[in-house]
């Protein structure tokens, strides 16, 4: 039986970020593909307002997997390694589990006051509850020197304030143990390297750092490469 792989955008992203190189790649190899649209976040480029709870998103990925006949691998990108953690620690099921450029689990307070500082204009958009517009303002927070930046930036959607608020609030620890890869970019202009090494020291175990790796690192032009160490784990692991 072919086993199956659920994709996790994070924000303001959707089911369009995994499509491009990592679906293909995977389906190649022998997989089941699912990735999930986040509730709100169906229609790429929209911005309509939304108003979703973590444990929104943490439901729409259980709704997902319960409808799977075995475990699933789960892949969780940013926001949506934070859904995966809390997806985890509610007893979730997945085989394995793969934690890309993720929202480590004491928060996302640090990461945010980072990108504030190096980045006074995000300011604005924080007090109207604009996350997309900082998005926008500087997508290189996301996709770093990518040539299709543009592109990219347009298809991003607006983002739930209330749901980015409640990603300031550490994790609990997690009890399920699953196998669990950690993986981040060099370069992710969002999360620190120090972050990514405390995320794998948290949960015991090792960090696949990408040298040069944005922090969209599924739509980094060299993505294929990215796909293949996932591969390589997942069948070593």
């Amino acid at each position: 039986m072919k086993q199956t792989i659920v994709f996790v955008h994070g924000m303001s992203h959707g089911a369009w970020c995994w499509e491009e190189y990592f679906i293909p790649y995977f389906e190649q190899q022998g997989y089941d593909c699912v990735a999930i649209n986040l509730p709100g976040h169906e229609v790429a480029g929209s911005t309509q307002a939304i108003h979703y709870a973590m444990s929104d998103y943490v439901q729409a990925l259980s709704d997902v997997v319960d409808k799977l006949s075995q475990d699933p691998i789960i892949v969780g990108h940013s926001m949506g390694g934070m859904i995966l953690q809390r997806f985890l620690a509610k007893g979730g099921r997945c085989k394995q589990a793969i934690l890309m450029s993720s929202v480590p689990p004491v928060g996302v307070l640090m990461p945010s006051l980072r990108v504030l500082f190096q980045n006074p204009g995000a300011f604005k958009f924080l007090f109207q509850a604009n996350l997309l517009g900082v998005f926008r303002k500087y997508p290189r927070l996301m996709f770093g020197s990518n040539e299709k930046t543009e592109q990219y930036a347009n298809l991003m959607c607006s983002e739930s304030f209330w749901a980015y608020l409640q990603l300031m609030m550490p994790i609990g620890r997690v009890q399920k143990k699953v196998p669990m890869l950690v993986m981040g970019g060099s370069a992710d202009a969002l999360i620190s390297v120090n972050e990514f090494k405390q995320t794998a020291e948290y949960y015991g175990t090792t960090l696949e750092l990408i040298e040069g790796g944005s922090h969209d690192l599924m739509l980094d032009p060299n993505a294929y490469q990215h796909a293949a160490m996932i591969q390589r784990w997942l069948e070593n692991s």
